[in-house]
């Protein structure tokens, strides 16, 4: 498909999804940004048109043979898109405009088939019931948050015993300890009283002789 337009003569190589719109891209397309181009690639998401000019040049990013890469990494899974090549001149368009063929609009890499769901046959559908039975449910209370017995490995017991026993010899090899004796305390009003020291019972007599004196 050729198409002529404010911005230039294109061929659209694909239309996925008829995501070219000649109103959309003349909005978006910008000239001091994609006249340079001769390949724009168009993709709609979230009914945004985004464009993206790629050239002819093996050695750039931007080389055309890397618009399936572009669309399958950098745009939204199963997006509308839309791949332009420039026609530059007249003589270019008529030639095209002599073999024109529509545009590719499918692709398989997108493409999901869809599922068809079988038709259900109620007739063929049949109930059977089943015996009725009363439940015997028996809770043993014993059992209830028990903890489970078991036992120790081998080699878990022979550790146990070697720290009972060497906890038992040391308690006995701990000599008994002497009880200490309780300290006698004094207390006394006078400031010169020192109970390490004995006074003689007639000095202190004498002593009291004379405060009566």
């Amino acid at each position: 498909m050729l198409i002529k337009c404010s911005k230039g003569m294109y061929k659209v190589e694909k239309n996925y999804r008829d995501a070219f719109k000649v109103e959309e891209f003349q909005e978006k397309y910008l000239e001091e940004c994609f006249d340079r181009y001769p390949y724009i690639v168009g993709d709609i998401s979230s009914n945004i048109l985004r464009l993206k000019g790629f050239d002819d040049n093996p050695k750039s990013n931007s080389f055309y043979k890397n618009i399936d890469k572009y669309i399958e990494d950098s745009c939204a899974f199963g997006c509308p898109y839309f791949v332009l090549s420039r026609i530059h001149s007249d003589n270019e368009y008529n030639k095209l405009l002599e073999n024109d063929q529509p545009p590719i609009t499918t692709d398989p890499r997108f493409d999901i088939t869809s599922i068809q769901k079988e038709n259900f046959d109620k007739e063929s559908l049949i109930l059977k019931t089943t015996p009725k039975t009363k439940v015997n449910v028996v809770i043993d209370t014993n059992k209830l948050n028990a903890i489970p017995k078991g036992e120790l490995p081998a080699d878990l017991v022979e550790i146990a015993k070697a720290e009972k026993n060497t906890a038992n010899n040391q308690r006995k090899n701990q000599a008994p300890q002497k009880e200490k004796e309780p300290e006698q305390t004094f207390v006394s009003a006078s400031p010169d009283f020192d109970p390490s020291k004995k006074e003689k019972k007639g000095r202190f007599n004498n002593n009291r002789r004379n405060k009566n004196r």
